[in-house]
């Protein structure tokens, strides 16, 4: 019995904090945002992710859907933020434009939650 105790404890105690997007309240906190760049001769697309949560996030997917001219989805296509995203800050993402697509619509697809609150 004790041995069960010993490892329902360290599993309990070593159990990482996480979410996905997709149907979590967290999902409405986040905003994406971009504009069109060029770097030299290449065109990129270069996007911001703000964290409005009161978690900090990592491996934060944006889904990025190309649209045509009548607003139908022509491709989708993931990026990955960079790095982890605390409360209130942003990080970003970059790129390459999707052949024919007029505009865009991005979200965040998904993340996991590093920790619930921030040290002082």
């Amino acid at each position: 019995m004790r041995h069960w105790l010993v490892l329902a404890l360290v599993f309990g105690m070593t159990a990482p904090a996480w979410g996905q997007g997709g149907g979590n309240s967290l999902d409405r906190s986040f905003r994406v945002t971009w504009q069109s760049e060029r770097d030299g001769a290449l065109p990129w697309i270069e996007g911001r992710v703000f964290n409005g949560s009161p978690v900090r996030v990592t491996n934060v997917k944006v889904q990025i859907e190309g649209l045509d001219r009548d607003g139908h989805v022509m491709i989708n296509r993931v990026a990955w933020a960079l790095g982890d995203i605390r409360p209130g800050a942003e990080t970003s993402f970059r790129v390459q434009p999707i052949s024919g697509a007029v505009d865009y619509r991005m979200s965040v697809r998904s993340y996991d939650v590093v920790s619930r609150t921030e040290a002082p």
